[in-house]
Formats: C-alpha cells, structure tokens, sequence
C-alpha cells in the first residue's frame, strides 16, 4: 500500500507529533546561517556558476496592506519612512548587480514573486520589475512565472499586469473561510473575494492556481478545516499547500494578537491536519509529501510519480533549476555550494543598495557531508524512503530508533521506508538524519 495515501486513521503519537522540527526546505536549515559567510562568498559562488546554469529567481516583496497574526514572513505595512517606491527602485539595482556576477548565457527557468503580498506592487512596479529582469536575464519560453497573492489586495488592473508579464501560476492566500475565525487572525476575506480573483485571473489567461489553507488557527475546529479543504476542491485548482500555524509571539511580534488559550491542543490540532488530508484525497487530490496535493496531472504530481520531486524555500517542487536566487530583503539565495541570506530589514537592505554594496548579510558554504546529508532528508520528504550512506547510518541510528520502535519507519540493511502508519510523522523521520537537530529545540514549529 503506498504509504503517501490516508487509507486510515492516524495514530496520535504525541511524544512525535509534539516535536519542534525544522521544514528543511533547504538543508542546512537557516538557523545555521552565520554571519562569517556573507558578500564574498556570494560574489564568489555567482561568478562560478557554469556557463549553461538555468535559473530560478525569487523576488521577496515585504509589505502588506494589513498584517496577519499567524503571519511568519517577513513582511511589514509600507510607511513614509519605509516606502513602496523606494523598495522597487533598490529591487531594481539588486537585480543588476546580481546579473553582472552571474554567466550572461545562464537560462531562467522560474521566477516566483513572494512575501507578503506581492499584490500590493502597483501595475507600474510590476511593469518595472520584470522589464528590469528580462532586460538583465535570458528566459526560457517555457518558464513557470508565478505569485504568491492575497484575494483581498486583487484588482483587475493587478491582474493584467501580471498577465502582460507572463504570469502563469498564482498562489492564492485562502487559509480558513470562517468568519469568526478570519477575525480571529485579522484577515477577513468573504468566498465572494476569493471566486472574483479566480475568475480575473482565469480571465487573463492564468489558468494555474494554488490554493494556501491552514489548520491549528485560533477558534478553529474540525468543521472549519473541512469546509476550507472542499472549497478548494470544489474550485477546480491545482495544487493546495496545507499548513500548520507556528505560534512564536516571541519570534514575530505581531502573532501577540493571538491569544495562546485559543489555539486547538496538540491532539485536535493533529486531527485538523488529518481530516484535511482525507477531504482532499476524498476529492480526488494526490498527496504530495508531508503538506502539498496536487490535482492528477499537474506537473507536481507528475514529478511525484516519476521520482523527481525536490523541495526548496518555496516548499515541494519539480524545480530542477542550477541555482535559486533571491533578490529582496531577507531573500535566500541557493547554490550549488552555497546558501546565502539577504539583510532582512528593509532599509538597511536598500542602504546597501544604495551604496552599492552586497545586501548578503549571512551564510553557510556547503560541505559534502552536509550534500549528502541534505540528499538523504530530501529523498526522506519527497519519496518516503531512501538508501542511507552507511557513515550517515551509523551516526543516525540512536536517534532513528524510536521512530523504527514505533512502526514509523522500517530499515532493511541501508533502505529506509517510511510506513503508512509514519507518514504524518515523516519530519521526525527526516530530522533523524541531521546531527545538529537536537541543539536546536525550540526554535522550530511543531511536527503536525
């Protein structure tokens, strides 16, 4: 029985389903970056990349008209002392200076605008934005454009200029329909809002659409969580993201307007994950991995089904591309040797723009323990198993062994398969590969 498919109900194990772990959409996991790898290093690993590199970029848009609670991007509402504009233009410049470093034959394969809300770009920036990089990069006329978007901040006039850009794919920000609940995380959005965006995009031409969904939000119950999840289905999109809210009001100052006694405990928070998970495939989705699904046929789930399912900083994905670079405040950039992170603040961002300097403000240089160790996590997330190198086996079998006592996991010699019964807990599964893990509790959301 494939092990991806919620055939049953899921056990509640809280001891694994109460872990903090890292997603590890990049391996080492960000919490490692050091400030002694920084603008030197990122010159260095640009300038080497091979002459027939194909790209990946991503453009970090850090403001949103209104703030959400559960929010955990890096994002603000733009001020006088923080302008829109002034973010565009140093966008702009980073964008050049980046070209320069990078081989001017390399292809770009994707592009993703993320954030906050890159709805909040006005036609004129978004026309600025992709002049600016098709002035400076080569594309691939098959390139996967896309955009992370809020149905509330949506206008037609948004719409066609991200159409008239190429726009191909659109993520749309759903999370939960009920009111009361919406209030709850201070984003109030009515079904209406959502279908006029899917209409307009449709109507341009954008026939790809995400959804985003979440489970674990204050107030929320069962009930909602289903509701959501058919409403999703019932709209004929492509792929959903279902994921669970990270409460760290100390992390992310704004997520205080959640108060800690609202929130599902543990057990039914898992519950929540769950009955998503059964509503989506019940509607025909495929599961993809630990938190994406994917209608049949898209390319995702042909990925899937083929073995060349890959993760990133944007979650799963069949991104095959050389290198991923970011441009933004707080973007990470990642290549083949290299990972690499922006200054997160914006204006210390747009100072070093200005001045004409790197914005690289941390790092990690890979080593080859850590490829390797990066390959066997990926390979845990995206295929549910994995052939263990032996030296990696041997450091790893202490903390595997709860996982293989439980029937989380089964070990035949190297190979490792995740059981149907592991499959909620397949971040435990994977932390097990990483050695730094256990000093690093508690700064991490739970593991369901």
């Amino acid at each position: 029985m494939n092990p991806r498919y919620t055939s049953r109900r899921w056990e509640y194990l809280p001891d694994f389903a109460q872990e903090q772990l890292p997603r590890y959409t990049s391996y080492p996991p960000a919490n490692r970056f050091s400030p002694s790898v920084g603008h030197g290093a990122a010159r260095a690993a640009l300038t080497s990349l091979p002459a027939n590199a194909t790209l990946s970029l991503y453009v970090h848009i850090p403001y949103c008209k209104k703030l959400c609670w559960y929010c955990g991007c890096n994002t603000s509402v733009p001020t006088l002392k923080d302008p829109l504009d002034s973010y565009v233009t140093a966008l702009k410049a980073e964008i050049a200076q980046i070209a320069r470093l990078a081989p001017g034959t390399a292809s770009v394969t994707r592009l993703h605008f993320g954030g906050g809300s890159p709805d909040i770009l006005t036609p004129r920036h978004i026309r600025e934005i992709m002049a600016t990089l098709r002035g400076h990069f080569a594309f691939s006329s098959l390139a996967e454009i896309a955009a992370e978007l809020d149905p509330r901040g949506l206008t037609p006039a948004t719409i066609d200029a991200y159409a008239a850009a190429g726009l191909n794919r659109a993520s749309m920000g759903v999370q939960v329909l009920d009111r009361g609940v919406q209030q709850a995380i201070n984003r109030v959005q009515s079904r209406e809002e959502i279908e006029s965006s899917m209409r307009g995009l449709r109507s341009a031409g954008i026939e790809s659409i995400n959804m985003d969904l979440m489970y674990g939000l204050p107030g929320q119950t069962m009930g909602h969580v289903i509701e959501t999840a058919l409403f999703a289905s019932q709209h004929d999109v492509d792929r959903i993201a279902v994921f669970g809210y990270a409460h760290v009001p100390w992390m992310k100052k704004h997520q205080k307007g959640i108060r800690t006694q609202d929130l599902p405990d543990s057990e039914t928070r898992f519950r929540q994950s769950e009955a998503a998970a059964q509503s989506l495939e019940s509607a025909g989705y495929l599961p993809i991995g630990f938190d994406h699904f994917a209608a049949p046929g898209d390319s995702l789930a042909t990925a899937d089904m083929q073995g060349r399912l890959r993760r990133n900083f944007q979650g799963y994905t069949d991104d095959d591309a050389t290198a991923l670079i970011g441009f933004g405040a707080s973007a990470i950039s990642s290549l083949p040797n290299l990972i690499y992170q922006n200054a997160s603040d914006t204006s210390a961002y747009r100072e070093a723009i200005a001045e004409r300097r790197s914005p690289v403000v941390r790092g990690i240089t890979l080593t080859e323990q850590d490829r390797r160790i990066g390959a066997v996590i990926e390979q845990v997330l995206c295929n549910f198993e994995a052939v263990i190198p032996g030296d990696i086996l041997a450091c790893s079998r202490a903390r595997l062994a709860p996982a293989l006592q439980s029937g989380l996991a089964d070990l035949r010699g190297s190979h490792l398969t995740v059981t149907s019964r592991g499959r909620p807990y397949i971040r435990n599964i994977a932390a097990c590969f990483d050695p730094s893990h256990a000093s690093q509790a508690g700064k991490h959301s739970l593991a369901i």
